[in-house]
């Protein structure tokens, strides 16, 4: 089945592409969410024409992501957690304390932006990505120090 996505979908296309998926998929996912709509000729000749305002406003979400990078790898975070002796964690440093602390630093993002492959259980320096755009990741500093 053929969609015309409205959206940004991790891992399927941008928007305006019209991408092939499966019949469920679509049905269940992404028309109720309003992500796609079904790629009829009408449809397609409407995307065509509002690619125009997708592209500039592309342009100024990225211009805007890059300059959020350039501000985050200045940035050092410091966040404070229980630790043993040996420097392991009680308990750990997800996402959540990540975005905390950079929301109370003054930086505009959401949860979800932040890209953790596994919770930090260790005391130490640690360099955390953040999503900002689909061709932009910035970096932070996280040090995280016995409390």
């Amino acid at each position: 089945m053929e969609v015309i996505l409205l959206k940004h979908v991790e891992h399927l296309g941008r928007r305006g592409e019209v991408v092939k998926v499966r019949p469920g998929y679509a049905r269940n996912y992404l028309l109720p969410r309003r992500m796609a709509v079904l790629a009829t000729s009408g449809a397609k000749r409407l995307v065509e024409q509002e690619s125009r305002k997708f592209e500039e406003i592309d342009l100024k979400a990225r211009t805007t992501a890059e300059e959020l990078a350039t501000h985050l790898s200045e940035l050092k975070l410091a966040i404070a957690a229980k630790a043993d002796e040996e420097g392991k964690l009680y308990g750990s440093v997800g996402t959540g304390e990540i975005h905390t602390a950079l929301v109370q630093r003054g930086v505009p993002i959401e949860r979800k932006q932040v890209v953790l492959d596994k919770p930090i259980k260790a005391l130490g320096e640690f360099e955390v990505a953040v999503r900002l755009h689909l061709d932009v990741r910035g970096t932070v500093q996280v040090s995280v120090v016995q409390e």
